[in-house]
């Protein structure tokens, strides 16, 4: 049996995710432009918006962004009700049989997987590398002097630099063996890691991360609030 919550276009669909359809009241946002809602194919639910053109979107840089946030402003919104999995961004379908189609073919595997993570949660670890810049050369020093001095800050710096190194391997070992499903990012200055727990574990894992702190004064981390499972789905 097909449900579908509200009539609406019959054009391309935006989803940002699926949840299990429990006949529970949601509190639905407004998405990227208008306000979200539910279509549903048996026991799975999709959240969609109508009447989003994603060439628009992403022909212009300050409409995007807007859009990006918006479409985790959503899941989080959501998140904070019910079990969610959540969809990239741009996830869209050309039409509403489509989206049937595929929640009809779907429905066993999203099933299982939001029963999974019905009491699960992401936690993001953020490792910030404290800034290593060294203290300027004295003033006044001139010619071996200077550049003995030069020489011992490049060592001292290049020193300080491996050594921050290794704090950062000994946090992600650490993290590793206490997480064996740890996912981590390492594509940008900042490295992140992902952990899926229950939230009755976050003072737990608060704890922990205040203990390694003390092992890697050369790191801040930085532990996110409860999130959508955007990278365990």
């Amino acid at each position: 049996m097909v449900l579908v919550s509200a009539s609406g276009p019959s054009g391309p669909l935006y989803v940002y995710g699926l949840c299990l359809a429990r006949g529970q009241h949601l509190t639905l946002p407004t998405g990227i432009a208008e306000p979200v809602r539910l279509i549903t194919v048996d026991a799975l639910a999709a959240v969609v918006e109508d009447n989003i053109d994603l060439e628009v979107l992403q022909g212009e840089s300050t409409q995007l962004l807007a859009a990006v946030l918006s479409h985790d402003r959503v899941l989080c919104h959501l998140f904070q009700q019910v079990p969610l999995l959540p969809l990239r961004f741009g996830t869209q379908f050309p039409s509403l049989d489509r989206l049937h189609a595929y929640l009809t073919q779907e429905q066993a595997v999203y099933q299982s997987k939001l029963l999974a993570l019905a009491d699960q949660a992401e936690y993001q670890i953020k490792l910030i590398p404290v800034d290593l810049d060294p203290p300027p050369l004295p003033e006044g020093l001139k010619g071996r002097d200077y550049f003995l001095a030069k020489k011992q800050r490049l060592q001292d710096l290049a020193l300080a630099q491996q050594q921050q190194q290794d704090e950062r391997q000994r946090l992600l070992t650490a993290i590793a063996s206490a997480y064996a499903e740890a996912v981590v990012d390492e594509s940008a200055a900042d490295t992140k890691v992902y952990l899926l727990i229950p939230p009755s574990q976050a003072d737990a894992l608060r704890e922990t991360l205040a203990h390694w702190q003390t092992q890697a004064p050369q790191w801040q981390i930085h532990l996110s609030s409860a999130l959508p499972p955007y990278h365990f789905v």
